[in-house]
This record gives structure tokens, C-alpha cells and sequence, in this order.
């Protein structure tokens, strides 16, 4: 199977079944994102445990790609704290900027590296990333056109 099949097939599993979709029963953070670009908005809820997430959950209006990469940030996200997040996207933003190879992240991340082929669609795989970090934060709105990696 090629990269390309690779990476078709995995962001329409995620985006037609994402993990962690839905609501928190009781959310410690929480925050709201837009992709001002593309109309994309997602509403993350975390519950944080002695700084580390213990759930996340997500739902909004989306794009499959912003939706898929929420699904697989979900999984990867689990017991990290606000550095690891920001190291986690940080990684991600190299590899899908071409500037990384695929391979070194957790889960499915790794088959978003075809989005270095795809420039105008890495804001919506961005989005999930900067709302996660704004709820850590505690910042209640956010969007891809701020301060991002």
C-alpha cells in the first residue's frame, strides 16, 4: 500500500469513526478553536489529573482532515502534560511541513506526513493541536491564525 493510500485510508477510518468525540461529563479545561480559512471549529474538553490529561473529548464542524487528525490527537494525547503537548506538536508541525520524516510519532500521526505535499490543508490538521492548547492554558477561544508551531 502506497503513502498516499496509507494516508486515505486512515483519515477517512478516523474522520468517519473518531475516537474521543463527544463531551466530558466533567471537564476541567475546555476551549473553542477555528480555522478562520477554511470555516473549520472544534470544541475540545479535557479533565486534567496532577497536570497530566486523563480523557479528551471533541466535536465540532469540521473537515476530514481536522476531524481525523482530533480522533488520532486523542489517543496520543492521553497522560501528557502541557509540554509534552507542545513537544508532541511541535514534531507533528515539522513533519507535516516536509522538514521530518514520518515514522517518529505516536499512532496514526505519522500518516499525515502526506500533508507536506498538501500546504493549504495544514491549518486543518493544525487546529486540534492549538485548541488543545488553549484549553491547557485556559484560554476559552482560539484560532489557527494566531501564535501556533
Amino acid at each position: 500500500m502506497s503513502a498516499s493510500e496509507l494516508y486515505q485510508r486512515i483519515v477517512l477510518e478516523h474522520s468517519r469513526a473518531p475516537r474521543h468525540f463527544g463531551a466530558l461529563a466533567e471537564p476541567t479545561h475546555q476551549a473553542d478553536g477555528a480555522n478562520p480559512l477554511c470555516g473549520d471549529a472544534l470544541h475540545v474538553e479535557l479533565r486534567v489529573v496532577d497536570g497530566r490529561i486523563a480523557a479528551i473529548a471533541f466535536r465540532g464542524d469540521a473537515c476530514a482532515i481536522a476531524k481525523a487528525t482530533a480522533s488520532m490527537l486523542g489517543e496520543a494525547a492521553a497522560r501528557l502534560d502541557a509540554d509534552g503537548i507542545a513537544a508532541l506538536e511541535a514534531r507533528f508541525a515539522r513533519m507535516i511541513g516536509g522538514e521530518a520524516k514520518a515514522g517518529t510519532l505516536p499512532g496514526d500521526l505519522n500518516a499525515l506526513a502526506a500533508l507536506a505535499h498538501y500546504p493549504s490543508r495544514r491549518k486543518c490538521a493544525l487546529l486540534p493541536f492549538v485548541t488543545l492548547r488553549a484549553a491547557l492554558a485556559g484560554t476559552a477561544k482560539t484560532t489557527t491564525e494566531g501564535d501556533h508551531r
